[in-house]
């Protein structure tokens, strides 16, 4: 593991230093090995500062929402141990993230394996005990709930159709809207 931040340099001084090792060198050698391009006479500082106990504690590293929301997202499978223990890290600092995460996962699980006959359950575990923002997603879906549940279920999209009316709207868009039906139909139809 390369050390890019100052605070995993710190951090990792600060738990050799309560595992034992208070040798400035050792653990100057230490950080060598994990990438640390400073000066022996920096962690020498810290160490002494640390023997003192003057020294500021590492601030731990909190990852971000979008990585925690990735990690939440993206199939098991695929996620590196290091995203594994990080995404458990958070899950077990924070129920909310462990909810939104069992129901993020379930949920996506129901829309990859078109079992849409689950949507009734999952919706009213996430209205009772899930976080709120995933209670009012789970709201908007029960009020259309038929047709999310029939493109949770059928194979059928309308992706293509969407494509096609976006298509559409950018060549109307790039004549402002002015002109006639004619002039629009001619330059879809000369587009296609």
């Amino acid at each position: 593991m390369r050390v890019h931040s100052r605070y995993w340099r710190l951090e990792h001084v600060q738990h050799r230093f309560q595992a034992g090792c208070t040798s400035s060198m050792q653990l100057y050698r230490e950080l060598l090995a994990l990438g640390y391009t400073g000066g022996c006479h920096v962690v020498n500082r810290y160490v002494m500062a640390v023997r003192e106990g003057i020294a500021v504690p590492a601030r731990s590293v909190t990852p971000s929402p979008r990585a925690i929301t990735s990690w939440i997202m993206r199939p098991q499978k695929t996620l590196n141990p290091s995203d594994v223990a990080q995404l458990e890290a958070a899950r077990s600092a924070c129920p909310e993230i462990a909810l939104a995460c069992d129901l993020a996962r379930e949920f996506t699980d129901m829309l990859r394996h078109r079992r849409g006959h689950l949507l009734r359950d999952w919706i009213q575990k996430a209205e009772l005990g899930g976080p709120e923002a995933i209670g009012i997603f789970a709201d908007s879906i029960r009020q259309d709930l038929h047709a999310v549940t029939a493109g949770l279920t059928l194979p059928y999209s309308s992706g293509m159709v969407e494509g096609h009316v976006h298509r559409i709207k950018t060549i109307k868009r790039q004549m402002y809207g002015r002109a006639s039906f004619a002039l629009l139909r001619a330059r879809i139809l000369l587009q296609s």
